[in-house]
């Protein structure tokens, strides 16, 4: 596994605090529920990317109460998180996304129903993008699906972001097909992926 300094020359212990009190809330209103939502380990390594580049654009597919969500809108300066989720109510009750605070979401924009319907139409409409991160159906033709459609608009140098790395073959064999690396940043709850543009 290689790190952050090494595969991107991003300090994430320059970011710690910050990204310390966002997770201290979070855990607090999460408490034990919601055991499939973003770890803690990988909520650091996603605050620190996000913030270092700080992108215009970002997409994310999968948000359940909204940890990725949270974390990304925080570590956002003037962009925008386009959202995708097949539902509108977890189960719990709570709408998805309930864990995002509201001075946060002016930089939000929720969509649902399955990615394979709306990513495709929400590509269309924000243009390049800098980020991507897949957290949905882990299937491997999802994933597959994912990752080409986001390749295609994501600019020279863009990111994807692979959670749960582990549970589908689906970004190895992306990654060779495409003839770039697929780093693993942690192998924390499946795992989490990282491909460059090149």
């Amino acid at each position: 596994m290689e790190s952050l300094k090494e595969i991107l020359d991003v300090d994430a212990s320059n970011y710690m605090d910050e990204v310390k009190e966002i997770n201290e809330r979070i855990k607090r209103v999460l408490g034990s529920s919601f055991s499939y939502a973003l770890s803690e380990n990988k909520r650091f390594i996603l605050y620190a990317v996000v913030k270092h580049y700080d992108p215009e654009t970002v997409i994310g597919t999968g948000v359940g109460p909204g940890v990725s969500t949270t974390i990304t809108l925080s570590a956002l300066g003037k962009g925008v998180l386009y959202s995708i989720d097949v539902r509108r109510i977890l189960e719990n009750g709570e709408p998805v996304g309930f864990l995002v605070p509201e001075e946060l979401r002016n930089k939000w924009k929720l969509y649902t129903g399955k990615s394979s319907e709306i990513l495709p139409k929400v590509l269309n409409q924000s243009g390049t993008i800098d980020i991507f991160l897949h957290d949905s159906e882990h299937t491997f033709e999802n994933v597959t699906f994912e990752l080409n459609i986001a390749w295609d608009h994501l600019k020279n140098d863009g990111i994807l972001f692979i959670d749960n790395l582990d549970f589908t073959e689906a970004p190895y064999y992306f990654a060779r097909e495409k003839g770039v690396k697929l780093y693993k940043l942690t192998n924390e709850a499946g795992g989490l992926g990282l491909i460059i543009k090149k």
